[in-house]
């Protein structure tokens, strides 16, 4: 066995010792430096952490944003809805005005109608009597006839007595027999009974004449029955109305300006000139109906286009009887928020014996 030798140091060991002292004292001096630099200053602030309810919160929010958009878009719905069912009322409404403006001219055109048949029942009333003066007349013919023709056989009976006597008087003369005072008094009868006949002759006459004025009152009669007929025509109003529409400046009119009143009256003449230049043709009625934004601007310019009818188209107006200027007889009607604004449209009930140019 070898005895311990200990070993020899050298300077590499020197180095090594010295590298180790060194890194200890690195090692002390970041120590210091550590608990240097932590003593006295403020705790870190935590790290909030998610906590497990937030999922269910925003899916919480979630469902309730939805039945908040739902309930929103139910609102919105019940609002077109309510706005449909509004729109379809107003309309209802319109039409149920029409409907009563087209009865109400049907209700006047029907009083003229009644109007009219009165005129009819004078004038069957004056045929009624003619023709009972004409029956009386005819009747007083057949008489003063059968009266005359009695005559004439009353005639012919005296000539035929006055023969048989002159035989008589004949076979008596020869007899000796004077039967002249017998003679001369049938002489004096039928002398008489001529007188009878040309008094009946005179009457006949008269009768004739008579007649003859009846039937030229029968004449005139029918003449005035023509006329009153015509008459009847003229006054009776036609059940269909004639419709015509025209286009204005609705604020130039309202505003009295010249060119807008201007431009109206040519539209009119347009549409109403065909019955100017027609025959017989009056307006009865006539509905008149305005669009406008609004309805007072409806009714103020269907009233404005009647005046224009009124003052400018007298030649289709009724006359009344004491002669005066035509009245046109018309229901100003607005049609408000509808288009075209300033469009009129005309119904006009003509009578039934309207015949229009072209």
């Amino acid at each position: 066995m070898q005895p311990y030798k200990r070993k020899r140091r050298t300077g590499g060991s020197m180095v090594v010792l010295g590298g180790w002292l060194f890194a200890d004292l690195l090692l002390g001096l970041a120590m210091l430096f550590a608990v240097a630099t932590t003593v006295g200053a403020p705790p870190p602030t935590p790290t909030p952490t998610a906590t497990p309810d937030e999922l269910a919160t925003a899916e919480a929010n979630f469902a309730r944003s939805q039945a908040q958009n739902q309930q929103t878009v139910s609102a919105l719905e019940d609002q077109i809805a309510q706005a449909d069912l509004s729109a379809r009322q107003t309309e209802e409404a319109r039409q149920l005005s029409q409907q009563q403006a087209d009865a109400r001219a049907t209700r006047e055109a029907q009083d003229a109608a009644t109007r009219a048949a009165l005129s009819e029942s004078e004038r069957a009333t004056a045929d009624a009597q003619s023709t009972q003066d004409a029956v009386v007349a005819q009747a007083t013919i057949a008489a003063l006839s059968t009266q005359q023709a009695q005559a004439n056989s009353d005639a012919g009976s005296l000539n035929n007595q006055l023969a048989t006597q002159q035989a008589i008087a004949t076979e008596n003369a020869a007899s000796g027999v004077d039967n002249q005072g017998t003679i001369e008094a049938l002489q004096n009868q039928i002398a008489a009974n001529d007188s009878a006949v040309a008094t009946s002759q005179a009457q006949s006459s008269s009768a004739q004449a008579t007649v003859e004025a009846l039937q030229q009152q029968q004449a005139n009669a029918n003449a005035t029955a023509d006329a009153l007929s015509q008459q009847v025509a003229a006054n009776s109003l036609n059940r269909s109305a004639v419709e015509e529409s025209i286009q204005v400046d609705l604020n130039g009119v309202l505003n009295n300006d010249s060119g807008a009143i201007s431009d109206a009256k040519d539209e009119l003449d347009k549409v109403l000139g065909k019955y100017e230049n027609g025959g017989n043709c009056q307006i009865g009625f006539a509905l008149i109906s305005s669009r406008a934004d609004e309805l007072g601007q409806g009714v103020d310019l269907s009233d404005a286009i009647a005046k224009m009818i009124q003052d400018n188209h007298q030649d289709i107006l009724p006359k009344d009887a004491s002669g005066g200027p035509g009245q046109l007889i018309s229901e100003s009607i607005a049609l408000p928020g509808t288009t075209p604004v300033g469009e009129v449209q005309l119904k006009l009930f003509f009578n039934t014996g309207c015949q229009p140019a072209g």
